[in-house]
């Protein structure tokens, strides 16, 4: 039987460089780069992710763990987890919990979370819908995360190939929603959700 292996998405960062750094001195699993490696990875594979870039939508992966350098917002979960991410690392708790959750996810087990982000885990589900009583569609979560990460309508237009219009009409969607005038309005709503979730 093959030995599970790790990959890492992207392949540059301070984040990604320190978890590769503790994963090949503790040799828990092969590690390779997402993006340099030929064949893609399988199902009973580990793709750790930084969650502040883009990631192939088509890995045929179980277990994605989104793995946070720091601030990682409770919408950026919310996204992630409509994505098939089971699994969220805070790299600022205690290594030893990283090392607990690594070996968890790598035996099959999830979701699986470290110690700061695991309260939050159990509430994602319909997270946005229990709080605002309104739903955000699937692409409005999407662009409604990007807004928050800075990025402008047509940046946003470009990434997901569709007019900036037609991002500006998704805007006014979301901002109806959640009741808000401005993304500003939105970072400091969601951030209080995220207090009371």
């Amino acid at each position: 039987m093959a030995v599970p292996r790790i990959f890492l998405s992207p392949n540059w960062g301070i984040a990604t460089e320190l978890v590769r750094n503790y994963l090949q001195y503790h040799a828990l699993a092969p590690v390779f780069f997402l993006n340099s490696y030929k064949l893609p990875p399988q199902k009973k594979d580990l793709v750790l992710h930084n969650g502040k870039s883009e990631l192939n939508h088509a890995l045929d992966t179980e277990v994605i763990l989104i793995v946070y350098k720091e601030g990682w917002h409770l919408l950026e979960m919310v996204f992630w987890k409509n994505r098939g991410a089971s699994g969220w690392v805070d790299l600022q708790d205690d290594p030893k919990d990283f090392e607990s959750v690594l070996k968890k996810a790598l035996n099959g087990h999830t979701p699986v979370a470290t110690r700061s982000t695991e309260p939050y885990v159990p509430k994602l589900n319909g997270f946005l819908d229990r709080k605002t009583g309104r739903h955000l569609t699937r692409r409005e979560l999407d662009i409604a995360t990007r807004l928050i990460r800075g990025s402008t309508d047509k940046e946003i237009g470009k990434q997901l190939k569709i007019t900036w219009g037609t991002v500006h009409n998704h805007r006014k969607s979301i901002y109806r929603k959640l009741g808000v005038h401005s993304v500003p309005q939105m970072i400091h709503k969601l951030q209080g959700l995220d207090k009371k979730a």
